[in-house]
């Protein structure tokens, strides 16, 4: 019986030493890989030709650019403000505005919007099929 604990310790010992082995090799692996695509950005940055949005913004001062930030961002406030608020009414009731009183509401209210869901996505598939059938055959 004895022997056989030794013999199992020693199985242990040789199973640990080979994971240490393999996680190691792993690591460098990795390690290696990370540093060659860290290596591969860095050249591709500095090697390829600049765009021409990047040859605009060097044009530009900084505190241009700022501005032109800043007017976009009034812009889009301003647009925002535009729109007046949606809201739906189903008879004399906005929707969404009480939340489900029991339990049986809310799965119910989960199986119609997963059964909507399914079916929206049964048609846009039905749908795409057809229209890549029509691709091919023209």
């Amino acid at each position: 019986m004895e022997s056989k604990i030794v013999e199992l310790r020693e199985r242990t010992r040789d199973t640990v030493r080979r994971g240490r082995k393999a996680l190691l090799i792993a690591a460098g692996v990795g390690a290696a890989v990370g540093a060659a695509a860290v290596t591969a950005l860095v050249l591709y940055k500095v090697s390829r030709p600049a765009t021409p949005a990047e040859r605009f913004r060097r044009v530009l001062p900084e505190p241009w650019w700022e501005w032109i930030r800043n007017g976009r961002d009034k812009v889009e406030l301003t647009l925002r403000r535009g729109i007046p608020p949606m809201r739906l009414y189903v008879g004399d009731q906005q929707v969404g505005e009480q939340p489900p009183s029991s339990s049986m509401e809310k799965i119910i209210i989960r199986a119609a919007q997963a059964a909507g869901t399914a079916a929206a996505a049964a048609i846009v598939s039905r749908a795409f099929a057809q229209f890549q059938k029509r691709g091919k055959a023209a």
